[in-house]
């Protein structure tokens, strides 16, 4: 059978038809994981071959062992005998194992989403692309004809929806659901929507395009082949026509990945690695595959260095892709243990690199995920979403097994049963610019995590927000201070969308300094830094006190320095000073985002002594006040918050304010916060004053709370103080 790559393929459902023919993440499986893009430009490479005629038998090495008798029966001019022993070999082929493929049954949700692709051809694209969210209802594909509508797009969807579609995310979940029942409708769906998706879209003739042959569709649908195969290839309608079908568009999906390699560092190209050393891997019958896996390994060995920094973190400064990406190599590192491959493939450096950047997520997990059913165990930094307690553990589960003698993982996967449990001194991720304070770990412990991120990257593509020195603090179950979130993606050309991308990113959406012409908030953007170059100046860890001093010249004139005390005894209490140096002249703004939507009622804002306090009920509040060098000098200015951890253009209102201060010529601005958590809010007093004039190298100031004085102190080129007085 001979298929030609622009103008004949093969399909073969109840006969055989003649038919015209020839981003983005790295997926993570785990359904309860949200499934964002990157948006950075492609920049290809490499031109396509001229035109060639395919065959499986010039793509199969026919001398691979095991494929004697299908040589021989190729050989003599026997094909239709030589296809059903080539399908005989791969039904009986045990020593090729796919790690992801499972003999677990399917969950009712996934179930739901192989029924649903059934029915009125409703794909599952990702959670953030369903008709009825309750009833995890995709959309229909379905037009009047009964055919399917690639071009669909639900109404006011960004640009992801067609990105994912031809992901083809749901093919999996249907195999995964055949193996379970022995269904038939869910192979012959499988064959028909396959099908008629090669027979619409062609391989491009050259570079891949935003859509249909971008490379991380490409990967993703090549991962996902890998497992459709498996779970399929004993249904008797998985006919050696369809084999042939299958091999021939697998290695071109291959090939074409490997050709056109992705022209940046990111996750796109590790995806893109992992998906083609997967391929030559498991389908090393056909005669590219070693070539497939080597190219794979070789961008894995040149990429780890770059993508990861030094700290562990991945460059795109997002956990929640940090995280994609560690899954992606995990599975690799399972692929090579199970088969025989090549040794010396990969550096021997990668499980160094794996084990930074998986104690990066051990650090930025929140006390909550010691708390049963907990939703919320992580910080929401750039763009990323809170992970919830199973979704951390499975991972935990995953650097366990990756890192058998890490005890510090094995407590983590068993919520501190067993296993050696992690510092709480102050961990400081200095190439990325993360800093985490910590009491301690169990449900009841609190964390604070400062960003004050170094990155070039700050176009509305980029995974990192205009946030440096933002923070958030957790304390005994509850974030005080949540980042803002995401909202939405890009939409080129819906500027509606593009406005909604923009306000969740901008500088005053976060907890952290912003420098404006006005005393008001200005419109969307306006008071964006235009920088991202966080430096660490200075940190101690004590048992009465940690502290940290971050930096960064945000703004070409205006600097802003923000130290955070964590006073841990004979009281818990944070301390916030912030100062703005430079020639700059207008008006400093300290912003302020507290709770989530649930919690409007539980937040008072106090603005005739700068601040607010909470008013849950449980003995868990905080209180928060703020002070100047002058305290005539500053203005309380309520701000309409917004939190959204969805991509779906939704959000809910939240309190925030800014406390505002005039910047005068060459003169620094200098504001005190004090953030103390209390039983009630009611009953207490708070005072804060410095006491020296601004200096650029030391601060000192005190404190009475309640009553009982407290001196925090440190000078940048001596260590610091505390004192209780």
């Amino acid at each position: 059978m001979i298929f030609k790559r622009h103008f004949y393929i093969c399909a073969f459902l109840s006969s055989i038809i003649m038919f015209g023919c020839t981003d983005n993440d790295i997926p993570i499986k785990d359904k309860e994981e949200e499934k964002p893009p990157v948006e950075d430009e492609e920049k290809p490479v490499l031109p396509p071959d001229e035109d060639t005629e395919v065959t499986l038998f010039n793509i199969l090495n026919l001398d691979y062992p095991g494929l004697s008798a299908v040589k021989s029966l190729h050989e003599a001019g026997d094909d239709n005998t030589a296809l059903k022993e080539l399908l005989a070999y791969y039904i009986n082929r045990e020593n090729i194992k796919n790690p992801n493929v499972t003999s677990a049954s399917p969950s009712e949700v996934e179930r739901g989403y192989a029924d649903y692709a059934i029915d009125e051809y409703r794909f599952y694209v990702n959670d953030n692309y369903l008709e009825d969210k309750n009833l995890k209802k995709p959309y229909s594909l379905q037009n009047s004809d009964k055919t399917i509508n690639w071009e669909f797009a639900p109404k006011g969807a960004d640009n992801e929806y067609q990105k994912q579609l031809h992901r083809h995310n749901w093919m999996p979940l249907q195999g995964k659901t055949y193996q379970d029942s022995h269904d038939e409708k869910y192979m012959l769906s499988w064959k028909e929507v396959y099908t008629d998706w090669i027979a619409k879209h062609p391989l491009p003739e050259g570079s891949p395009d935003k859509f249909k042959w971008y490379q991380l569709q490409v990967s993703t649908r090549i991962m996902g082949q890998t497992e459709s195969f498996e779970y399929f290839k004993s249904s008797p309608n998985f006919t050696p026509e369809w084999l042939s079908f299958f091999l021939v568009h697998f290695a071109e999906h291959a090939d074409y990945l490997s050709k056109y390699k992705y022209a940046g560092e990111n996750n796109i190209l590790l995806s893109q690695a992992v998906a083609l050393v997967f391929a030559g891997t498991l389908f090393p019958e056909l005669k590219n595959a070693s070539q497939w896996q080597k190219t794979g390994c070789d961008i894995i060995n040149d990429q780890t260095s770059k993508l990861f920094l030094e700290d562990g973190m991945t460059n795109d400064l997002s956990l929640h892709y940090h995280i994609g990406i560690l899954d992606g190599l995990y599975d690799l590192k399972r692929l090579l243990l199970l088969n025989k491959v090549p040794e010396n493939l990969l550096s021997p450096n990668l499980n160094e690199v794996l084990l930074k950047a998986a104690k990066v997520v051990m650090h930025f997990t929140y006390p909550s995920y010691f708390t049963k059913n907990s939703k919320d165990c992580s910080p929401a930094f750039n763009d990323s979403w809170v992970k919830t307690r199973s979704v951390l553990n499975k991972n935990f589960k995953k650097y366990m097994e990756m890192f058998p003698e890490d005890s510090e993982f094995e407590y983590m996967y068993t919520y501190g049963k067993s296993g050696t449990c992690p510092s709480t001194q102050i961990k400081t991720f200095q190439s990325s610019g993360f800093y985490v304070l910590r009491s301690g770990w169990d449900s009841q412990s609190t964390v604070l995590i400062h960003s004050n991120n170094i990155s070039s990257k700050l176009g509305d593509s980029s995974h990192n927000q205009l946030d440096n020195g933002t923070f958030e603090l957790y304390r005994n179950g509850r974030n005080f201070f949540p980042d803002s979130g995401v909202c939405a993606y890009m939409a080129e050309g819906n500027e509606d969308v593009m406005e909604l991308r923009r306000w969740f990113r901008q500088t005053k959406a976060h907890n952290t300094m912003v420098l404006g012409n006005t005393a008001e908030h200005e419109e969307t953007g306006a008071e964006n830094i235009n920088k991202a170059a966080g430096t660490l100046l200075l940190s101690k860890d004590e048992n009465e006190y940690q502290l940290i001093v971050t930096e960064n010249q945000g703004y070409t004139n205006f600097k802003h320095r923000r130290a955070i005390f964590y006073v841990k005894q004979p009281q818990e209490f944070f301390v916030l000073v912030d100062e703005g140096f430079g020639t700059a002249t207008g008006y400093a703004k300290l912003y302020f985002h507290l709770c989530d939507e649930k919690s409007v009622d539980n937040v008072l804002l106090d603005k005739e002594v700068f601040g607010a306090h909470t008013t849950f009920n449980g003995d868990n509040n905080l209180l928060v006040r703020t002070f100047g060098e002058t305290n005539k000098n500053l203005i309380f200015k309520e701000f309409d918050g917004r939190i959204s951890y969805q991509t779906d253009r939704k959000y809910e209102q939240r309190k925030s304010y800014a406390v505002v201060m005039r910047k005068p010529d060459n003169s620094p601005v200098r504001y005190i916060t004090v953030l103390y958590p209390v039983r009630s809010a009611t009953g207490h007093t708070i005072e804060g004053q410095f006491k020296e004039t601004g200096n650029k190298d030391n601060v000192s100031i005190n404190i009475k709370i309640d009553g009982h004085p407290y001196d925090l102190n440190y000078n940048l080129n001596e260590q610091p103080i505390y004192k209780v007085r």
